[in-house]
């Protein structure tokens, strides 16, 4: 990887290049690649070098962008959310207590069909304490963003490419989620797309913005009397979502070779106990699977909107009994955390059996150990009673840890 990250992305990319760069470094080649109007960020750690390297390339005049510097995260959304609404390409990225203090603007942006594409390194929130490393923050709440997990850096890089074309195909935002240090500081190979190639896959699509020779309100107050019905508008066309994604998968896979799926599964045709999760998790439970040949793996890549039918009908055509949901985030208070939140509705009319484990809070590694620990437990659950989910890999007593 060479001492200056970026240098990669100084001159045009004429054709598909390999290169090892971090996951951030990656990202910001890839943003550099669609020519975004705007990037508007604060930073914070894990995501830093991201929009480190795009100012790195504005610099050195490689992309003829507006780099603005603002003094929080809020700023940072409600920046770009303006700019997007008025014609501009706009990028943000953030992770942790910098997605959190944008929740005001978030919803925003979605009212507003804005498509602004944004990158999450996802950073577990400070809760009980301060913590720099990998969780899900962002599958905490939903505004109606776009949401995609990547597994690795050729995946990041691609999803940066894939939320420009699905934000503006959708006219919603789109945010692209890698793990926290494991993915954003990892220098993994990767290939580069040509720069050609990216302008044929993102053209500038006309739409709807703030115009002053065609004036019109946006953000005024909506009384009892319609605010029902703008939202059931907005839930009418996320609906449509799904089979544009699938649209721009295929677009993406056509041009470039690489093809994309809201879902994908391994070792899934015998299996009658899968693991569901999504991101980095991925890549240590396929290795592990070499010697499991009898757990298969549904990696979810299309987190917002969930692809819920098709999932149902893996597990209808695979005849899953179990599912083993893995997640980097808790829920205290709820019957489950998030993900299984998703997951249970689409599974109750089977009869499947659902059983969440987390593992890996505060970029703790996701073992083998773990994994096997999990299996072993899953083979005694049976039926939907008592607690529906548990902590992997934590310690109940000193020098004791649970699932050992």
């Amino acid at each position: 990887m060479s001492v200056i990250p970026m240098h990669d992305f100084f001159e045009e990319i004429k054709e598909e290049k390999t290169l090892t760069m971090t996951g951030n470094y990656a990202v910001a080649g890839a943003v550099t690649q669609t020519e975004p109007d705007v990037i508007c960020a604060f930073p914070i750690t894990p995501q830093t070098q991201s929009v480190e390297g795009l100012s790195d390339v504005v610099n050195h005049g490689r992309l003829k962008a507006a780099f603005v510097n603002v003094e929080s995260e809020l700023a940072a959304i409600s920046y770009i959310t303006a700019a997007v609404i008025a014609g501009a390409r706009g990028f943000t990225a953030t992770a942790s207590q910098g997605y959190l203090l944008m929740h005001e603007g978030l919803p925003m942006a979605v009212g507003w069909r804005a498509p602004i594409y944004m990158l999450i390194s996802n950073r577990a929130w400070n809760a009980p304490n301060l913590s720099i490393w990998n969780s899900w923050e962002v599958t905490l709440a939903d505004h109606g963003w776009n949401k995609i997990f990547s597994e690795n850096v050729q995946e990041t890089y691609d999803a940066a490419i894939l939320s420009c074309m699905i934000s503006e195909k959708t006219l919603f935002p789109t945010c692209f989620c890698h793990d926290g240090f494991i993915i954003s500081h990892s220098a993994q190979k990767f290939k580069a797309i040509p720069d050609e190639t990216v302008k044929k896959l993102t053209p500038r699509r006309p739409r709807h913005t703030v115009r002053t020779d065609n004036p019109g309100c946006w953000g005024g107050i909506v009384t009892p009397d319609y605010f029902m019905e703008q939202r059931r508008a907005l839930d009418l066309a996320k609906k449509d979502v799904p089979k544009e994604i699938d649209a721009m998968f295929d677009l993406f896979a056509k041009e470039t070779g690489r093809k994309y799926s809201s879902i994908e599964t391994f070792n899934i045709e015998k299996a009658k106990t899968a693991i569901v999760t999504m991101g980095s998790m991925c890549g240590t439970i396929k290795q592990w699977m070499r010697n499991v040949p009898d757990i298969g793996l549904i990696k979810i890549r299309t987190y917002r909107p969930f692809p819920s039918e098709r999932l149902r009908k893996i597990i209808e055509d695979n005849k899953i009994e179990k599912l083993i949901v893995l997640e980097k985030n808790d829920a205290p208070g709820a019957p489950v955390p998030q993900v299984t939140q998703t997951i249970l509705p689409v599974t109750y009319p089977l009869g499947t059996i659902v059983h969440s484990f987390i593992p890996g809070l505060g970029g703790r590694d996701v073992t083998v150990d773990e994994l096997n620990a999990a299996k072993k437990r899953m083979e005694k659950i049976n039926d939907m009673k008592g607690d529906l989910y548990e902590y992997l890999g934590v310690r109940i007593k000193q020098g004791v840890i649970e699932g050992e």
